[in-house]
């Protein structure tokens, strides 16, 4: 019943919030304190609760959307801490209906039984690591449709372009900033995943291995173009979209198999 109501409480804040900022950014009004606060209130919230539905038992429960909820609560605690120093107002348009429908999937669907993951360091930082590289690129991805709409907006209705939406220099900057914070998370991962003894780099499901691979490659090549070539813009925006696609596709869809077709 806590829990419940713990959930409901954060989809709420989460929805009052995305209709609050909509409204504040249409009429051009910044949020106030009482929003900031309430913000943070409700990622304190989904910590708690992401920790709990994870760790909150015996042994760890890295089911898919108790994972899902704990990507989308590091991503924003990004949001928060860019919300702060870069004004980053827009990104939570597109951020909070993500979190939002993480907690409610979370609260409709059940997960698999917890595993243990004490005394394999090396499990719990490969798990750690890839959550992490999740959570940025997944901040990345919505980043990288707001360069989309704002580049086609100042193409063909540059009048219409609200300004809370920066400058799309600004913007692709910040783009290029998450996506190697999150390439790098996502490369010591995938490292992590060769250390790990035999019997347990086994249980690695083939199609996630090729599309995270693939993922992996897509953005090398796209990090390599930014800082070599100056790659930016729209076209990088679609490779960030294609690569961050493959690598939710091959976690979240090997756990989806797993968990509900398989039912492992």
């Amino acid at each position: 019943m806590l829990l419940v109501t713990l959930q409901s409480i954060i989809v709420l804040l989460y929805g009052g919030l995305f209709i609050y900022t909509w409204k504040s950014l249409s009429k051009g009004q910044p949020l106030n304190q009482l929003s900031t606060t309430a913000f943070f209130i409700a990622v304190i919230c989904h910590g708690y609760l992401s920790y709990h539905l994870i760790d909150g038992g015996n042994g760890q429960n890295v089911g898919l959307f108790n994972i899902f909820c704990m990507t989308t609560w590091l991503a924003m605690c990004m949001v928060g801490w860019n919300l702060i120093k870069h004004q980053t107002h827009p990104l939570l348009l597109v951020s909070l209906p993500v979190a939002a429908i993480s907690i409610v999937e979370a609260a409709l669907f059940k997960s698999i039984s917890p595993i243990s993951l004490d005394g394999k360091p090396l499990n719990l930082l490969h798990v750690l690591s890839g959550i992490a590289s999740m959570s940025i690129l997944l901040l990345a991805a919505l980043q990288s449709i707001l360069v989309l709409y704002l580049d086609k907006g100042l193409r063909h209705h540059p009048a219409h372009i609200h300004r809370w939406l920066g400058p799309l220099q600004g913007m692709e900057r910040y783009l290029v900033q998450l996506l190697t914070v999150g390439f790098v998370l996502m490369t010591i991962s995938l490292v992590l995943v060769i250390l790990l003894p035999q019997e347990q780099q086994s249980t690695q499901v083939l199609h996630k291995i090729i599309l995270t691979s693939a993922s992996w490659l897509v953005l090398a090549i796209l990090m390599f173009g930014q800082y070599i070539r100056g790659w930016r813009g729209v076209f990088a925006a679609k490779w960030s979209l294609l690569g961050i696609f493959l690598l939710l596709l091959g976690y979240f869809g090997s756990k989806l198999v797993i968990e509900f077709l398989l039912v492992r």
